[in-house]
Formats: C-alpha cells, sequence, structure tokens
C-alpha cells in the first residue's frame, strides 16, 4: 500500500558513488535492508577487493571455477551486455582498465599520487567476449591470461532488481536508476536528465554515462575495447532512458564510446530517448 510519506536513504556505495533510495512502499527497515544487500554485492563482485569472489574467479587461471548463483547470473548478464552493445560493453577490458591507472577504487584514485606516474603496458584491443568467458549451467572458466570487471553491469542489473520488490520506488546506484509506480505526486517520478531536463516515468530504467566524473589526468574509465584504451570521444556525458537500469546502462555506455556522430546515429536505429552534453 502506498504511503503518504516516502521513506529515503542516502549513501555511498561502488567506490564511493552517491546512491539513494526513495520508497512510498516500504519502511526504514526495508530500505536498511537493501543497503545491506547492495553492500554485500560489492563485497562479493569487488574487483578491488582481493578476498571477493570476483577476484577469485579472475586468478583461477584458466580452471574451471564454481561460480554462486549471484556471479553466474551477473556473468550472463555481461555476456548478453556485450551484444547488446555490439561488442562495445566488454567485461574483459579489466586489464585495459588496470593499464590506464584505474587499479584502485576511485575515491582512492581521487586522493593518490602514484596514478600521476603510472606506466602502462602497451595497449592492445580487448578479445571478444565469448571467446574469453564461457558460462556453464554449473561452471564457468576464463581463458588464461584475462580476467573480467563486472561494475559496468553491476549497478544497473542490481538496481532493477531491488525496484521490483516495490510497488513504488526508485533505487539510484550510482548513476544506473529504475523507477517504478505513480511516484510522490502520483504522477509518475520527476528524474533529472544530465542536461538539466527532466523526464517523468513510472516504469523505467534511467541512466547516466559519460567522462565528466570519472576520470583522471588525461585518462577516464570508459574503455573502448577496440583499442584497449580509453574512449577518444566528444561526448562529455549522456543520459539514456530504457526499460530497464541495465539497458540504460548498456546503452549510454555504448554511445559514449561511440562518440556523437556514430552515437547518436545507434541510438536514432534503436529509438532511444536520450538527453546529451557535447564535450
Amino acid at each position: 500500500m502506498t504511503s503518504s510519506r516516502p521513506v529515503r536513504h542516502t549513501f555511498h556505495a561502488f567506490g564511493g558513488a552517491r546512491c539513494e533510495i526513495i520508497t512510498l512502499d516500504g519502511d526504514a527497515d526495508d530500505v536498511a535492508g537493501l543497503v545491506d544487500e547492495v553492500n554485500a554485492f560489492e563485497r562479493r563482485l569487488s574487483r578491488f577487493d582481493p578476498r571477493s569472489e570476483l577476484s577469485a574467479l579472475n586468478t583461477s587461471a584458466g580452471l574451471a571455477f564454481i561460480p554462486s548463483p549471484l556471479l553466474r547470473a551477473l556473468l550472463l548478464v555481461a555476456l548478453e551486455a556485450y551484444e547488446l552493445s555490439d561488442g562495445l560493453v566488454n567485461a574483459g577490458v579489466h586489464d585495459a582498465l588496470v593499464d590506464a591507472g584505474y587499479d584502485r577504487t576511485f575515491s582512492a584514485l581521487g586522493s593518490d599520487e602514484r596514478a600521476v606516474d603510472r606506466v602502462a603496458a602497451a595497449p592492445a584491443p580487448v578479445p571478444p567476449l565469448p571467446l574469453v568467458l564461457d558460462v556453464g549451467p554449473s561452471r564457468v572458466r576464463l581463458a588464461p591470461g584475462y580476467r573480467v570487471d563486472l561494475g559496468g553491469v553491476g549497478k544497473g542489473w542490481l538496481a532493477d532488481r531491488l525496484a521490483e520488490r516495490f510497488d513504488n520506488t526508485v533505487i539510484n546506484l550510482g548513476g544506473d536508476l529504475r523507477a517504478r509506480g505513480d511516484g510522490l505526486e502520483q504522477h509518475g517520478w520527476t528524474i533529472g536528465l544530465c542536461d538539466g531536463t527532466t523526464v517523468t516515468v513510472r516504469d523505467a530504467g534511467v541512466a547516466t554515462s559519460g567522462t565528466a566524473r570519472r576520470h583522471w589526468n588525461d585518462g577516464h574509465h570508459l574503455i573502448d575495447p577496440r583499442i584497449g584504451l580509453p574512449a577518444q570521444t566528444d561526448i562529455d556525458e549522456i543520459s539514456v532512458v530504457a526499460a530497464s537500469a541495465l539497458v540504460a546502462e548498456v546503452t549510454a555506455k555504448t554511445a559514449v564510446i561511440l562518440g556523437a556522430e556514430q552515437g547518436e546515429r545507434w541510438l536514432r536505429e534503436r529509438r532511444v530517448r536520450t538527453a546529451v552534453v557535447a564535450a
């Protein structure tokens, strides 16, 4: 039943990203439980924590690995994102991210002067994800010498899963947002986009991606797998409205990597609603 008083909670996760939960049909205990789930999700799938399950997979050296249901689900999502993005959202960019300087959480990176003097390996294209990652019914296998990063799809997937537990809520996990229901004023949720405009939705995902926030020196966190380097793009930020937070996240990231001309053409072909801020 919808309450007249929303429960709101703001917190930080995923390496210091701002997250927010607003619900009109849950209570404070429900929201606290969601925050605990977000933190547990991050601990299990963080590439920065050598104790995480993802790190265990990444050090499996090509051997068969028995994943938890959560990790297996996210690996399948990563393969779906690869197909949806025509190969541009590739979880296999882990080592390219590290070589670009993103080898610690972003909050730590921002205060660590070692990133200035980092010497990266020679860049190379990232192999197609299906050649690197094999997900079976009970076991998964990474090709020897390769590692994966699930940050590009994890936040969107989790926002969708958490929002589905409520009828009237917004879950925002570091810019990957899922809204459901009639909102605070009974006409849907009004969501701000990167260009200052707004969109009102009742059941949709909204994601903002770009190079404006997570960047350092001359680098940023969006790797173009075609070259193995931070994307050379003229899109500063883009917001995408889609059926889910996951699809919005993958679509936005793809458009940024493609750049304004190719990205906008790619989006038009898919009839995607967007807001763009050019660099």
